[in-house]
């Protein structure tokens, strides 16, 4: 039986990159320390100004006048802009309890926050409530959920989403509520009133990053020789708060590159680029996976590496496009002796192991004629495996830089790290690695319900119906129904009651949906989808676009 239950709009090219959903948090995973960035600005300056004014790049994302928020030309996809969703979203978080208030914050804003803080009213109270519930593991965590909900909705006061909520990535959907919450909490705490109060201050940032976001933009297009061509779609957003602090954000929705960043912040141009380099950049590993394929050998010493994130150990081709992005800044920063050799050393020590043959690699390309992408097959093929692998084995890898856990929470961070890249993978439309990172959960915990829940979604994706049956099915009954969540639970007999319907065995659907419906807490979207399958039995073709899994 084929999964034909499940619908899903066509995939885009670039949505392999499980970067999507995930912060900029300091130097581990993107980009490097603060204060490398100096010179290079300083440098390009007078030069970039001629070039952009020859292509018009400036006019792309230039000042406008104070009562536009969002500055973007037809022929630019970059804009530089303050965003009154991202800064409700803050203003609510940091009157909810959220830790101390960036120490460069306009005392104006700060006065705002406290009093927002000290209100008792309902809505006030109840998102007290939801921060409690819903704080991460750390300050970084909580930060990066609430930043992540905030590119996803559109502005107030509705905070409608701007993708279908069955896309939304899984750290929102873990949220349950907060759009609701936000809302009312904006119009009773009178936010819209502060926004325009603050308004100026944020214009003022955001016409001064300007002119530097251009300068990155002009250098990065003149170096991979893409001058002002951009792919119709794909868009890149600098969103201007000074509330971020000093943890820039940085999310891939599909083809929406978002930045969120404080520019008083030092490194956070630095930051910015290495986003946009992203942007530039990651059609290439993704349209010749072949040829990155043909490195893979060379992943086996990278998974070596303590400090490389567990993403960039799992993901081949978004380590290869983050070594790619990582060899292009040295490039631009003009490195040269020892500043050069130390940050090839600490990229090496850090797992990033091909920064350097990409390096060097890239001196051959400077001497070209060729654009980027048209070179790129050739620098994958100029790196020698047998080469790259005699001398990375030499290679003394930087230790952990925390603590390790103990066995037992190292094996619960190691599954909720493959489940994390396997929601990823699946709100990506990936289900055969999907399919993979479920099943290694499940070697090391066979009883993870959402593993399970996991493997059953990927393998209907995958056209493995009798799989996915039997999966739901083991779901919604003990011992596994009485460790699965509403949601999970809700779903898991919404989906074995759409199957059941294809196979024309409507009391049996019937019954699914009824089962559904008697479980407490079950959301409001697995709700609606019960009810409407009591009304009518399902039909695959031309179903509502809602029936994507829910995570």
């Amino acid at each position: 039986m084929q999964a034909a239950f499940f619908h899903f709009s066509p995939a885009d090219r670039l949505s392999r990159r499980s970067l999507c959903q995930r912060a900029v948090s300091g130097a581990s995973d993107h980009g490097r320390s603060g204060g490398r960035g100096g010179g290079f600005f300083r440098r390009c300056g007078l030069a970039v100004t001629a070039f952009a004014l020859v292509f018009g790049l400036f006019a792309a994302i230039s000042p406008s006048s104070a009562a536009a928020q969002t500055v973007k030309a037809p022929s630019s996809p970059v804009r530089v802009r303050p965003s009154p969703q991202l800064f409700a979203t803050l203003c609510a978080l940091y009157a909810a309890g959220y830790p101390t208030l960036p120490s460069d914050t306009p005392p104006q804003l700060r006065q705002m926050i406290l009093q927002l803080a000290a209100s008792q009213d309902s809505s006030a109270v109840a998102m007290r409530a939801f921060y409690k519930k819903n704080e991460g593991s750390t300050p970084a965590d909580t930060l990066a959920e609430f930043v992540s909900f905030a590119m996803v909705v559109g502005p107030p006061p509705t905070f409608d989403y701007v993708v279908p909520e069955e896309g939304l990535p899984p750290d929102v959907r873990q949220m349950e509520g907060l759009q609701r919450l936000l809302r009312e909490y904006y119009a009773q705490e009178h936010i819209g009133r502060l926004w325009n109060e603050v308004l100026p201050y944020y214009q003022f940032e955001a016409n001064r990053l300007r002119g530097p976001v251009s300068t990155i933009v002009t250098v990065a297009m003149a170096y991979t020789r893409r001058m002002n061509r951009f792919e119709g779609g794909r868009s890149f957003t600098v969103n201007v708060d000074p509330l971020i602090g000093a943890i820039p954000n940085f999310r891939i929705y599909s083809e929406r590159y978002e930045v969120a960043v404080n520019p008083a912040e030092p490194g956070s141009l630095e930051r910015i680029r290495h986003a946009f380099l992203h942007f530039l950049l990651d059609p290439l590993p993704f349209d010749e996976r072949a040829d990155v394929d043909s490195l893979r050998y060379l992943q086996n010493f990278a998974v070596q590496a303590p400090r490389l994130s567990e993403y960039y150990k799992y993901d081949w081709v978004a380590f290869v496009d983050e070594c790619l992005v990582r060899a292009v800044e040295l490039h631009l920063e003009d490195l040269s002796g020892a500043g050069l050799a130390d940050q090839l050393d600490r990229d090496d020590r850090d797992g990033f192991v091909l920064v350097r043959p990409l390096y060097f690699g890239l001196d051959t390309y400077a001497r070209s004629q060729m654009t980027l992408a048209e070179y790129f097959p050739k620098l994958i093929k100029s790196v020698n495996v047998k080469t790259e692998a005699a001398r990375e084995r030499q290679i003394v890898f930087a230790p952990p830089s925390k603590a390790p856990s103990t066995p037992a929470e190292a094996a619960i961070d190691q599954s909720e790290r493959w489940i994390d890249l396997g929601d990823q993978q699946i709100s990506t439309q990936d289900p055969k690695d999907a399919i993979t990172s479920f099943e290694h959960v499940l070697k090391l915990d066979p009883q993870n319900v959402r593993a399970l829940y996991g493997l059953a979604v990927a393998s209907a994706m995958a056209g493995q119906g009798q799989r996915a049956h039997q999966l739901f099915t083991q779901i919604v009954e003990p011992p596994a129904s009485t460790q699965a969540d509403p949601s999970v639970l809700a779903w898991s007999h919404v989906y074995l009651g759409r199957m059941n319907d294809l196979m024309g065995r409507r009391d049996h659907a019937v019954a699914q949906y009824k089962a559904a419906l008697d479980i407490a807490g079950l959301p409001p979207a697995a709700r609606d989808a019960a009810e409407q399958g009591l009304k009518q039995p399902y039909a695959a073709k031309g179903a509502d676009p809602n029936a994507t899994p829910q995570r």
